[in-house]
């Protein structure tokens, strides 16, 4: 049984009667293969398939959607050896390759580069999916658009539009334009769940890796079936784990991570460990036929490793390189209830969440180095917006007639009486204290391990 939507269950089948015999002329090959000079190296596609734009990848994802088949995609060494660079594991795009609506289907292979060649548009726009798998190698785009978009747009598994239960693994997603973006969650047509998102690396000078609702539509949006168009749509429950989120490449703004966007409410209960590395400028040299970074570099200002948006989500992230202060980790306005382990900050975070709910948990100690507010006026309330949990260390009594602790929930807990030297209080991110008093108490600020 499987499950739809709305928790209901429905059988898998219908299947055909046990007793019926597939006809010779209904055999065909159990799998598809494109090869780096199919047809004419024994591939089913390739490169030398007739009129194609995509190096026979759209050929043949089309030929196994239609009978129902996997694809294998044959791959090889290639890369910058010695100066010399190897191109004989390239498909080369002319086209934006579009990866039809499937279920229950797999396309894997070799680590060849699948390199998008037009200055405009998505590299690769991967439709609904159910009970997917797909193992792509390394996916180059020179474009403002994606590199890789994962975007379902039409009723396709069990006639829904979204994509689920699915794995997408790249090799590595690179986009050299500095307004591109390597890989794209979006869920403008249709909900994105349950699936697992891996690449051992992207490379990117605009964008690394982005959760949107709401941005980067496409102007033409014919394919899309009317009702699915304005809709919002979640993108909820899904692995995200980049191990190598550089944009050292990079020399202008960037973000190695935006997860929702301002306003935007769908972007929930997501996992995301990722590693994020800042620009560093680094270019190719020529004349040495090496990369090469400059030797004095500063960070522009609108540069980034985590912009968070979205609500309710778990983060494990770690930060490198130069960036401005409090750029590493930003909560934005709308963003509440995230929790993010840190491996390290080496350029501090930022908190503008409107409600401040969301939770750091740093490997390192932070101690008596959390600034301690100044002591609010009688009657008035102190926020917790550290991020962190707070120890509250009463130094001095002073004479309070009256206290009381809010929760994040607006519940409060009051007491009629006074403070003490060394009393500790525990103030979670987004709870409040407050006191009356005639003369003020001294305190101090101690984040809680």
């Amino acid at each position: 049984m499987r499950k739809n939507l709305d928790g209901s269950t429905r059988s898998i089948g219908p299947w055909p009667d046990a007793n019926e015999k597939l006809e010779r002329s209904d055999i065909r090959k159990p799998s598809v293969h494109v090869t780096l000079n199919g047809p004419d190296d024994g591939g089913d596609f390739g490169p030398n398939t007739p009129g194609t734009r995509t190096s026979g990848l759209q050929e043949a994802l089309n030929f196994a959607h239609e009978n129902c088949r996997d694809i294998f995609v044959h791959g090889g060494r290639g890369g910058l050896h010695g100066g010399k660079l190897y191109m004989d594991n390239v498909y080369m795009l002319n086209e934006t390759l579009n990866i039809p609506w499937s279920q229950d289907f797999t396309v894997y292979g070799g680590n060849a580069i699948w390199a998008y060649r037009k200055p405009h548009g998505d590299a690769i726009v991967i439709d609904s999916q159910m009970n997917c798998r797909y193992k792509l190698g390394l996916i180059v785009s020179e474009s403002d658009g994606a590199a890789v978009r994962i975007q379902p747009h039409s009723p396709g598994p069990d006639d829904f539009v979204l994509v689920t239960a699915s794995r997408f693994d790249f090799s590595a997603v690179v986009s050299k334009h500095p307004q591109g973006a390597g890989i794209v969650l979006d869920s403008s047509y249709g909900p994105i769940l349950h699936c697992t998102v891996f690449a051992e690396e992207t490379n990117t000078r605009g964008k690394g890796v982005y959760l949107t609702g709401n941005g980067l539509k496409e102007t033409d949006t014919s394919h899309v079936v009317p009702s699915y168009r304005t809709s919002p749509h979640s993108i909820r429950a899904n692995t995200i784990n980049v191990m190598y989120n550089q944009q050292q490449h990079a020399s202008g703004d960037c973000t190695n991570l935006w997860v929702g966007d301002p306003g935007s409410d769908n972007v929930q209960h997501n996992r995301i460990h990722m590693h994020c590395y800042g620009p560093r400028g680094a270019y190719f040299d020529e004349a040495l036929r090496k990369w090469r970074v400059p030797e004095v570099y500063e960070a522009p200002t609108d540069t980034y490793g985590a912009r968070i948006f979205g609500q309710d989500n778990i983060l494990s992230l770690s930060f490198q390189g130069k960036r401005s202060k409090g750029n590493d980790l930003v909560f934005e306005e709308d963003a509440r209830n995230n929790r993010v382990q840190l491996y390290n900050l080496p350029n501090g975070f930022t908190n503008l969440a409107r409600v401040p709910t969301n939770r750091v948990i740093p490997n390192f100690p932070v101690g008596y180095r959390l600034e301690t507010p100044t002591f609010p006026a009688s009657g008035s309330k102190q926020i917790n917006r550290t991020c962190y949990s707070v120890q509250v260390i009463i130094s001095d009594p002073g004479h309070v007639t009256e206290w009381g602790i809010m929760d994040a929930h607006g519940t409060e807990v009051r007491f009629p009486s006074g403070l003490f030297t060394g009393q500790t209080l525990l103030l979670e991110p987004g709870e409040q204290v407050r006191f009356k008093y005639n003369t003020p108490p001294v305190w101090v600020w101690k984040m809680a391990n």
